[in-house]
């Protein structure tokens, strides 16, 4: 199985896979993208339009910078803050999705942005905020979250639900 860099090298040098990234990560964007909006019918069309622009703009996609999933879910959650301003949505500061930095709406204001840090920086145990930070913030796996820190995949997931409650908690 090719990694996902030797796939867009082969894409760019003209060999058509670009459906192997879009197996790859269609249910996962999907998911992403309906945590977002909240209806699986825009989820499904966010996520599309995501794959045609990454894959119009692949040229343009450095992996030194980013993991192209990444650069993909970056692209989807854009589109999906789009589509909530389109529908005079208001975003929830509670929504766990929008800790990332990435992913952080231009419209929440500073005040919010600091108070959703202050939150995360007084997560306790510190593992939940080291947790948070790497999966939210660094795009990192659960697997690789879990070798990092060298503790089973199970107590990864463990943390990021007990500290998304702590901050649901916090941030209500």
């Amino acid at each position: 199985m090719m990694n996902e860099n030797e796939i867009i090298n082969a894409i760019r040098d003209g060999a058509d896979r670009y459906e192997e990234l879009v197996k790859r990560y269609h249910v996962g964007l999907i998911i992403h993208s309906e945590q977002l909006v909240g209806g699986r019918d825009d989820a499904e069309d966010i996520a599309q339009e995501a794959f045609v622009r990454a894959y119009l703009q692949l040229e343009h996609f450095d992996s030194d910078k980013a993991r192209f999933s990444t650069w993909l879910y970056r692209i989807a959650t854009n589109l999906a803050i789009d589509h909530l301003r389109k529908q005079k949505h208001k975003v929830q500061v509670a929504d766990i999705e929008l800790l990332a930095e990435a992913t952080m709406p231009a419209y929440i204001e500073e005040e919010e942005k600091l108070q959703i840090h202050k939150a995360v920086t007084g997560l306790m145990p510190p593992e939940y905020r080291k947790a948070i930070e790497a999966y939210y913030w660094h795009g990192k796996s659960y697997q690789e979250i879990a070798d990092e820190a060298g503790v089973p995949l199970n107590t990864i997931r463990t943390w990021l639900r007990r500290a998304k409650l702590q901050l649901k908690e916090e941030l209500s």
